[in-house]
């Protein structure tokens, strides 16, 4: 394809950038814009390693020696990742070697239309600016640009918050089995940028689902994760667009311990019974049952999106269901039982009706980073057991 460009004069456009070294820029800053204007915009791709004639049009491929191509690689990545707020999602770059000249390569960036825009750079250590490309130009962003784009964000979220919430409505309302001293801790996830549903494979419950069986196998043994305890294994029971697994046989929609939900979308509901076995006073819920349960839906929604195809920024939402007010048992069901019957938490609240908690991270760098992930599970958690009046976390 590059050669045929090159052969044809192919000219630069609003979403097409010929650079034929990267010293044709000053610094990393305008490399960083030149991102950020392809992402405020239509997308884009920019080729270095091409020539132009003087009117924007390619004359020759040139390509780079492999080693500088590999430097370059790394070095837009890093601007990609440093200059650049927030990260533009689903944002690639790669060597193309050039079978014409032995020794060198392409360097390509892709960059997409992005559903986080506005993105802007850093410009100076207080200044930020945000650019577009516009034709063979970047400008920067006027006012009513910035509101508009903003607002765009903003709805985006809005629609995400919304999704979140159905997913929860529907685990709460048609699959997880609710008694007065039961305890669920619910995980749902929404990707800004969908997988393709079409891509998916048909839902076989003869067949172990590649995706469950990857989460399964990342996880903790089963005396670490609640997950694994539950529920094991990687056959589905039922699906459309949607993987559905619970350890309930024969499956009746309910679900009395454990049901995930792997959309094929990227997007994902789950949720495990954190009950604890004592049958008196309020209703528990055992402090290293919400961190377990918290770090492996936490993982099942990330590995899902990555492994189906989602990208830009994974929205992930955690609750606690229960038919009553919850305490938080400390040390794990550890409790100092008085004479009348009733039990003392160690500080925790006696009952609360915790609020549901929210947090988001690109999903690339959750995939790739599993301290990223548990990041992610960990600023969840501090935000639920604050409520409860716990300071602090037993496994982090």
């Amino acid at each position: 394809m590059l050669e045929q460009a090159v052969a044809l004069g192919l000219s630069e456009a609003e979403d097409l950038d010929w650079k034929q070294d990267a010293d044709d820029v000053k610094d990393n800053r305008e490399t960083a814009k030149d991102f950020a204007a392809l992402a405020n915009a239509r997308g884009g791709i920019i080729i270095t390693g091409v020539r132009e004639d003087g009117a924007d049009h390619a004359a020759e491929l040139l390509g780079v020696p492999d080693e500088r191509a590999g430097s370059l690689v790394d070095k837009f990545r890093q601007v990609a990742t440093s200059l650049v707020r927030p990260f533009i999602p689903a944002f690639k770059v790669y060597s193309v070697p050039l079978s014409a000249s032995p020794g060198r390569s392409a360097v390509v960036v892709e960059v997409p239309r992005s559903p986080e825009a506005p993105h802007l750079v850093v410009v100076d250590k207080e200044v930020m600016r945000y650019p577009k490309r516009v034709g063979t130009d970047t400008p920067w962003l006027g006012e009513s640009e910035l509101e508009a784009a903003y607002g765009r964000r903003f709805a985006l979220r809005q629609d995400a918050q919304a999704h979140l919430q159905r997913l929860y409505d529907e685990l709460r309302h048609r699959s997880l089995q609710q008694d007065p001293r039961r305890v669920w801790v619910v995980v749902t996830a929404v990707p800004t940028v969908p997988a393709p549903v079409e891509l998916a494979p048909t839902v076989n419950p003869s067949v172990a689902d590649p995706v469950m069986a990857e989460i399964l196998d990342v996880l903790p043994g089963r005396s670490q994760s609640l997950l694994r305890r539950h529920l094991s294994s990687p056959y589905p029971v039922v699906g459309l667009r949607r993987s559905i697994f619970t350890p309930s046989r024969p499956y009746t929609a309910f679900s009395d311990r454990a049901q995930v939900e792997l959309h094929h979308d990227g997007s994902f509901g789950g949720g495990l019974n954190a009950s604890s076995d004592v049958q008196i006073g309020p209703t528990l819920l055992p402090q290293l049952h919400l961190e377990s349960a918290v770090r492996d839906l936490v993982t099942a929604a990330v590995l899902n999106a990555g492994l189906r195809g989602a990208d830009g920024v994974l929205q992930l939402r955690v609750d606690i269901l229960a038919n009553s007010p919850v305490a938080l048992a400390e040390r794990d069901g550890r409790y100092d039982e008085q004479i009348d019957g009733s039990i003392t938490l160690d500080g925790s609240l006696p009952a609360q009706a915790a609020r549901f908690v929210t947090t988001e991270a690109p999903v690339a760098d959750l995939v790739a980073l599993p301290e990223r992930r548990a990041e992610a599970a960990k600023r969840l958690l501090l935000d639920i057991t604050h409520q409860f009046a716990v300071p602090d976390l037993l496994q982090f």
